[in-house]
C-alpha cells in the first residue's frame, strides 16, 4: 500500500560518500609488502646521499649551520650574503684548527722558518685537514687527564673528610667535575670536525627532519601559525630546504635529484601498483610481481614529473631566444612590442602546465599503476581531472593529509613509547656505568624521555672499544626501527593518492572503482599451461556418464533432426 512505511535495512556509505574510500589508506598502507618497498626506498636514498657526501670535495661541502643562516637571510633577519658567510665562517674555522695544531705542539716552528711562513703551513694544513687523529688523541689525552685529577683530589680530599655529608659532597663534585670533562671533550672534538666540513645530503636532511619535528611538536602543542609554528615549518620544509640546495649546490642537487627520481620511480611505482590492485580486487600482488611492473614502466615513472617541467623550460628559453630581437636598435624594441602578445600567450601556457603538474602530480603514479599507460597518459590524465574538478580534487587532498597527519603523530607516538618502554627496562638491567659516571645505556643511546623525540645521540668518547660496538649495533636497531615511521608515510602517500586517482576517475569519466589493468605473467599462466587432461565422472543408480574435454581434432557433432 501507499501509506506502507519503508525500513532501512543499511546504507552503503562509501557509495553514498565516496570520500570514506580515503579512510581505507591506513589499512592499505600497513600492508608489510608496502612496508618494505616504503623501506627499501627510504634507504636507497639516505645511504645513496651518505656515498654522494663521502665522494664530495671537502671544500665544496656545507659549513656548519649553512641552512640555518641560509634561513635567516631569506627571512631578512641576516643582510649578509651567504657567500660571505660561508667564507667568513670556514676562514674561523681554519684559524681555530690551526690554533689547535700549535696549541698541541703537533706543528713547530723551525728555527730557520719566518713567522709569515710557519703561519702560512699551519693554514695549509688546516685547510687540507690534515693531523685530525692526532688533534683528536690529545683532546682525549687532556681529558683522560682532568678525569685522573678529578678523581686523585677526591681521594685526596676524602681523608681529611669527617661526616657523611662531606663524604657525599666531595663524591658529587668528583662526577661533576668528570663530567664536565667529558662534555667539554666531545665539544672540543664536534668542533674539530667541521673543518672538514659537512656533508650536503646530511645538512638537508638534518634540517627537513627538524622541520618535521616541528610541526608534530606544534600540532602536539595546539601551536599552529605562532613563532616555530606548524605552518612556518611546513613553509621551511618545502621552500628553504630544497631551495638552499638548488641555488647553492646545484651540481649536488642534479646528482641527488637523479638518484632520487629513480628510487622514486621504481620503489614509488612499485607500491602504487601493489594500492591499485589491492583497493580495485581486494588481491595483493606480490613484490616481485610489483617490481616486475616498475622495472618495466620506469621510465615512465621517471619522466612523468620532469616532461612537464622540460615543456616550461623550453618554452621560456625561446621566449628568450626571440627577445634577443629587442637589442636592435629602433626596430628591435616595437618588434617585441608588437609581439608582446605572443609572450603572454607563452607565460599563459607556462603557467597552466605549472599548475597542472603541481596540483595533478600525486596522480601521476596512479595512473601508470592502475591504467598500465606511460608517461603521457599519466600528464594527460592528471591534467584533465585537476582542472575539470578542482574543488573536488581539493577536497579529496585535504581529507586524505587530515587523515594522514593524524594516523602519522598515532604511528610516531607508537614507535615513541616503544623506545621508551625498551629504554627503561633495559637500564635496569645495566647496571655499570659509563667511565663518565653517567648511565651507562643513556650514554650508548639517548633515553628518549629526556628528548622527546626519536632522534639518539650516542656520546662515542665516554665509551670502551666494546661498549662503542654495542653502542653501534643499538643504534643500527634503533634507526631501523624509526625508519619505519619514514617507510608509512611513503607508504600512505602512494596508497591515498591511488585511492583519490579512483575516485577522480570515477567522478570524471564514470569509470567504476574495480577497473584495473592486469596482467597475466608467466608464473601465472605456467599452471595452467602444463595442467594434465582429466576427466570426470558422474554416477547414478541406473546411467554412468563420462565427461572429458573436447578433442580439438574430432570432427563436429552432427546436428540433432528436427
Amino acid at each position: 500500500m501507499a501509506d506502507e512505511g519503508q525500513v532501512i535495512r543499511g546504507i552503503d556509505w562509501r557509495e553514498t560518500f565516496p570520500f570514506t574510500h580515503i579512510f581505507r589508506s591506513f589499512r592499505i598502507a600497513v600492508h608489510l609488502s608496502k612496508l618494505a618497498l616504503g623501506l627499501a626506498l627510504l634507504l636507497s636514498v639516505y645511504f645513496g646521499g651518505r656515498v654522494l657526501d663521502w665522494g664530495w670535495p671537502t671544500r665544496a661541502r656545507a659549513v656548519v649551520g649553512e641552512v640555518a643562516e641560509y634561513q635567516r637571510i631569506a627571512d631578512g633577519d641576516d643582510q649578509t650574503s651567504l657567500s660571505v658567510w660561508r667564507e667568513q665562517t670556514q676562514k674561523a674555522i681554519d684559524q681555530d684548527y690551526a690554533a689547535k695544531l700549535t696549541s698541541y705542539g703537533i706543528l713547530s716552528k723551525d728555527s730557520s722558518e719566518s713567522v709569515d711562513a710557519f703561519n702560512a703551513r699551519v693554514m695549509d694544513q688546516a685547510h687540507a685537514a690534515h693531523y685530525l687523529g692526532d688533534v683528536k688523541d690529545k683532546i682525549i689525552g687532556n681529558r683522560d687527564s682532568a678525569v685522573a685529577s678529578a678523581r686523585k683530589q677526591y681521594e685526596d680530599s676524602l681523608r681529611n673528610a669527617k661526616t657523611d655529608e662531606e663524604r657525599a659532597r666531595m663524591l658529587h663534585d668528583r662526577n661533576d667535575a668528570i663530567v664536565a670533562a667529558y662534555t667539554d671533550a666531545e665539544a672540543q672534538w664536534t668542533q674539530v670536525k667541521t673543518i672538514k666540513g659537512i656533508g650536503l645530503f646530511g645538512s638537508f636532511f638534518e634540517y627537513e627532519i627538524g622541520q618535521i619535528t616541528g610541526v608534530v611538536d606544534g600540532v602536539l602543542r595546539n601551536n599552529w601559525v605562532g613563532t616555530a609554528g606548524v605552518k612556518e615549518h611546513i613553509y621551511n620544509f618545502f621552500a628553504v630546504g630544497p631551495v638552499w640546495l638548488i641555488w647553492n649546490h646545484t651540481v649536488f642537487f642534479i646528482v641527488f635529484g637523479i638518484l632520487f627520481l629513480l628510487c622514486w620511480a621504481l620503489f614509488g611505482g612499485a607500491i602504487s601498483r601493489i594500492a591499485a590492485v589491492h583497493i580495485a580486487r581486494d588481491e595483493k600482488i606480490s613484490v616481485r610481481q610489483a617490481m616486475n611492473f616498475a622495472v618495466g614502466k620506469v621510465l615512465s615513472f621517471a619522466s612523468a614529473p620532469v616532461i612537464p617541467l622540460v615543456i616550461v623550460i623550453v618554452i621560456g628559453l625561446f621566449v628568450s631566444l626571440v627577445a634577443l630581437i629587442g637589442n636592435i636598435p629602433f626596430l628591435g624594441p616595437i618588434t617585441i612590442g608588437a609581439m608582446f602578445i605572443l609572450a603572454l600567450l607563452a607565460g599563459f601556457v607556462m603557467t597552466l602546465v605549472l599548475l597542472g603538474t603541481a596540483g595533478g602530480f600525486n596522480l601521476m603514479y596512479p595512473t601508470i599503476a592502475v591504467e598500465g599507460s606511460d608517461s603521457f597518459d599519466a600528464i594527460s590524465r592528471s591534467f584533465s581531472y585537476i582542472y575539470a574538478r578542482p574543488w573536488r580534487m581539493f577536497f579529496y587532498t585535504a581529507i586524505a593529509v587530515a587523515y594522514g597527519a593524524a594516523t602519522y603523530l598515532f604511528i610516531h607516538m607508537f614507535i615513541w613509547l616503544t623506545l621508551v618502554l625498551t629504554h627503561r627496562f633495559v637500564g635496569m638491567g645495566i647496571l655499570t656505568p659509563a667511565d663518565n659516571t653517567q648511565d651507562l645505556l643513556s650514554t650508548m643511546w639517548t633515553n628518549p624521555m629526556t628528548t622527546g623525540r626519536l632522534s639518539f645521540f650516542s656520546d662515542y668518547l665516554a665509551l670502551t672499544v666494546g661498549q662503542k660496538i654495542g653502542a653501534f649495533f643499538m643504534n643500527c636497531w634503533v634507526m631501523l626501527l624509526v625508519s619505519f615511521l619514514g617507510a608509512y608515510t611513503i607508504s600512505l602517500y602512494f596508497s591515498a593518492n591511488t585511492i583519490i586517482y579512483y575516485l577522480m576517475r570515477s567522478e570524471v569519466d564514470s569509470t567504476e572503482m574495480d577497473d584495473v589493468y592486469l596482467e597475466q605473467s608467466e608464473e601465472e599462466l605456467e599452471p595452467v599451461l602444463s595442467a594434465p587432461a582429466t576427466s570426470v565422472a558422474v554416477t547414478t543408480e541406473t546411467t554412468t556418464v563420462s565427461v572429458t574435454p573436447p578433442d580439438s581434432n574430432a570432427p563436429p557433432p552432427a546436428p540433432s533432426p528436427g
